[in-house]
């Protein structure tokens, strides 16, 4: 049988080269969605400052999670400082430094990587000139600087400016790269450093002969709740980004992916049935001839395995490169880190062949059983002619998922927050699939609309185009589905970013009564900054805000042992700078110990009131239990979590403010105002500059989706354009027969083009009928209208190309097929 296949195979190289390349497509975006899952779980940053250590330990950096990922803490979990000697008395440990990290300045806003001169051993740093400070003012820096021994620099922590006098300039070894790096004195680091008696980690060197897995794992088995890391791994704890970048990586490829493999698996199937449907006539002979509808079916499998398995193959390389490129993308877009590795290996790929040719196979057994096991005589009958009826099964299946994805759709109505969301934005995939199951009704209620239009028309192109369109329904909807899947995806996908960034804008703009935001460059700003900022001339109340983020349980899909985590930041004298459109309750209390405020939406999913508890875990992993005392309508725009300004940053790693809201004086000048500030080596910027950035940075955080849904729907333009042109290739014969009763070729070209019209309008149509409910609900999720924002340059633009795809592909086949049959 395989050789009867392959020698089919060779007969309809057309056919199946349309198939080759739906699968090819298929495996290589697999592929590069498997790169990225994988490397959620082993990408991540090598060490670079703590290379040198053997064994690097640290607080546990994440909160466990029954059956699901761990939850990294957005901030560092400190050790107490007995730690040190702890790990140093653990046999095969020949040398424990602690380490902390420092955030400073230049004067010119540069940020530097500061730490004690005893954890210059564990990049390593060794001295080129000069000696190792002693005084809380000497500083050894790096030979980026251009310093020598014995000049004065000035570095800023918090702001603040302190000059240094420069006792040595060292280097790393070759190939490492820490960024500006200064090291202070024991005495100087800890001036700087607000956490008291801790560190951040423990560098441990081993001795001689020692493997450091099994010396990490002594070192965990002998001191209390530390975890070692070696190799790569101790990148995760020397840069917290990696770590959290893995988590965010997992959870945006993990959705992307759903997306990505339930498209290619629906073009795929859609593929394969249209290279099916074209073959009814030779099947229809073969069983005339006596062959059984199993071997016929036996017959159509192995061909779709033999040609499916090697596109799969091939398609997996470029998966790769694709993967490489969202990498890329993800960089640029901040969600991972420049020096984030991606993890390579060959299991996405085979995931990726094993996932294509099961569907390419699977749909062929459903797309041909029914032909194949037809009487012969139905089978030549059914050959030329196409029925409009659906299966009873394919009916109720098409019309439970349409009306379970407008459930979906309208689920924010009842259930607001974060689950509502998700129900909305996830409703689109089932109103897709509903409306692929019942295509061909959607085409025959589309005819019946325009079918009076056309007939008043005494175009012959018309005529042909009508008539064409309904004799053959499900061929008409074989090209109208895959249109309308990329109008919708693409239509939730870009219009759900800026729904979210339009309230955002809106609760940002309203809720800053502030004129001015002052920051410092390259670090925050301390307690002490603010308070001389309080006291400009013309300044009339400063109120810092410290920003993190937060654990909390909350009621998502029923998870009863998960955590989340929400943005919090820590407040203080409210008065004149922010209003957060307080519901119940009051700010003024966050004054008390233990209390919060939380906004409307994260009180509802945890099931909190005001005056209730409401437990959590700081960024730095402390559990704490604090009384709501108010809950807030501005969460989307600040944050979830509010809680006083003086005890978020003592859960802080750098213990510094973001920045400050200043109210000034009607009669302030700007330019007096700006001078002074920058005086103290601040950067101030308006109401207006700070609603820019803060757009801006939405329009980054947004760009990652954007660039995945753009490779997702450059996979489905490709595909749409094999499906069109397989489509019209398969129609020669009927060309050829019009044009001998006498249609000339601009009559035929007419004819295409109307059906093409007809495809691209009602793709249109549909696309957009059906990406409309999944985005009210998305709106009334977010704002409470049903209202979303949808950007009129993007929905043309997308629009737009479906259609020239759409045109030109028929187009261009249509002339091909004409040439090819004179």
């Amino acid at each position: 049988m395989f050789s009867l296949a392959r020698a089919s195979i060779r007969h309809h190289r057309g056919g199946f080269a349309g198939v080759f390349v739906a699968v090819f497509l298929c495996a290589a975006l697999i592929t590069a969605m498997g790169v990225l899952i994988e490397s959620g779980t082993r990408g991540g940053i090598a060490p670079q400052r703590l290379q040198g250590a053997d064994v690097v330990v640290g607080a546990p950096q994440a909160h466990p999670v029954v059956e699901d990922m761990d939850a990294p803490f957005a901030e560092r979990v400190l050790l107490p400082a007995e730690a040190v000697n702890e790990i140093a008395a653990v046999p095969g440990v020949e040398r424990a430094v602690g380490s902390i990290e420092l955030p400073l300045a230049t004067t010119d806003g540069t940020a530097v990587s500061a730490a004690a001169w005893d954890s210059a051993a564990l990049t390593p740093y060794t001295l080129t000139s000069g000696e190792a400070p002693e005084r809380a003012t000497e500083v050894v820096v790096d030979e980026s600087f251009g310093a020598t021994p014995g000049t004065s620099l000035t570095l800023t922590h918090g702001g603040e400016p302190t000059e240094y006098t420069v006792s040595g300039v060292a280097a790393p070894e070759s190939g490492v790269d820490t960024g500006p790096a200064a090291f202070l004195s024991t005495a100087g680091a800890q001036a700087l450093w607000p956490h008291g008696d801790t560190v951040a980690t423990v560098g441990v060197i081993a001795e001689s002969g020692i493997r450091p897995a099994q010396l990490s794992a002594d070192i965990e088995a002998q001191v209390a709740d530390v975890v070692g890391y070696t190799g790569d791994r101790r990148g995760d704890v020397e840069n917290l980004g990696g770590s959290a970048a893995r988590s965010t990586l997992l959870l945006l490829s993990g959705s992307l992916a759903g997306v990505a493999v339930m498209t290619a698996v629906f073009v795929t199937a859609g593929t394969l049935s249209l290279s099916i449907m074209a073959r009814r006539r030779e099947f229809a002979m073969l069983r005339a001839v006596g062959a059984g509808a199993n071997q016929t079916l036996g017959l159509v499998m192995r061909e779709v395995l033999l040609v499916s398995s090697a596109a799969a193959v091939l398609g997996a390389a470029p998966g790769f490169l694709l993967a490489w490129f969202l990498g890329n993308q993800f960089v640029a877009g901040g969600v991972l880190p420049e020096s984030f590795v991606l993890a390579y290996s060959p299991l996405p790929a085979l995931a990726a062949v094993a996932i294509s040719v099961a569907a390419a196979v699977g749909a062929s057994l459903v797309s041909a059983r029914g032909t194949v096991r037809a009487a012969p005589t139905d089978a030549l009958r059914d050959s030329v002619t196409e029925a409009s009826r659906l299966g009873r099964g394919r009916v109720i299946t098409g019309l439970s998922l349409l009306a379970a994805g407008l459930v979906a759709a309208l689920v924010p109505i009842a259930v607001p927050g974060t689950a509502g969301l998700a129900s909305a934005a996830s409703s689109i995939l089932l109103l897709m699939i509903g409306a692929g199951l019942l295509g061909t009704w959607l085409v025959t209620g589309a005819l019946r609309l325009v079918r009076p239009l056309v007939r008043r028309s005494p175009s012959a192109s018309l005529a042909l185009a009508e008539a064409n369109a309904s004799a053959f329904p499900r061929r008409l909807a074989s090209g109208i589905v895959p249109l309308a899947l990329a109008i919708a995806l693409g239509s939730v996908q870009f219009f759900m970013p800026a729904t979210v960034a339009t309230e955002a804008a809106r609760q940002s703009r309203d809720g800053v009564v502030a004129g001015y935001l002052v920051s410092a460059p390259g670090s925050g700003v301390s307690e002490d900054l603010a308070d001389q900022v309080a006291e400009l001339p013309g300044v009339e109340s400063t109120s810092p805000v410290a920003r993190s983020a937060v654990l909390a349980k909350a009621g998502f899909a029923g998870m009863e042992d998960g955590v989340q985590p929400y943005a919090v930041q820590g407040l203080a004298d409210l008065n004149g700078t922010l209003d957060l459109d307080v519901n119940e309750g009051s700010l003024d209390r966050l004054t008390d110990a233990d209390t919060v405020a939380l906004s409307v939406d994260l009180a509802r999913e945890s099931g909190t009131a005001v005056g209730e508890d409401f437990d959590f875990y700081y960024g730095d992993g402390t559990e704490a239990t604090a009384v709501v005392v108010a809950t807030y309508e501005r969460g989307l725009g600040f944050g979830d979590v509010a809680v006083a300004n003086e005890t978020l940053r003592s859960h802080t790693t750098t213990g510094l403010n973001d920045y400050l809201l200043v109210s000034t004086a009607a009669d302030t000048d700007p330019g007096e105002l700006a001078s002074a500030v920058s005086g103290l080596g601040l950067t101030l910027l308006d109401k207006e500059e700070f609603g820019a950035a803060g757009a801006a940075q939405r329009d980054a955080d947004s760009w990652v989706s954007v660039i995945a849904m753009l490779v997702l729907l450059g996979y489905l333009a490709v595909s749409v354009v094999n499906t069109l042109v397989m489509a019209t290739a398969r129609r020669r014969p009927e060309m050829l027969l019009l044009r001998t009763l006498g249609a000339s070729d601009t009559q035929l070209r007419r004819m295409m083009g109307a059906e093409s019209l007809l495809i691209v309008a009602a793709a249109v149509v549909i696309g957009t009928v059906l990406a409309l409910p999944p985005l009210m609900g998305i709106a009334v999720s977010i704002s409470g209208v049903p209202l979303p924002t949808i950007v009129p340059a993007v929905y043309l633009g997308l629009a737009g190309a479906t259609a020239a795809l759409g045109l030109g592909s028929i187009a261009v086949a249509t002339r091909a097929a004409l040439r090819a049959e004179r």
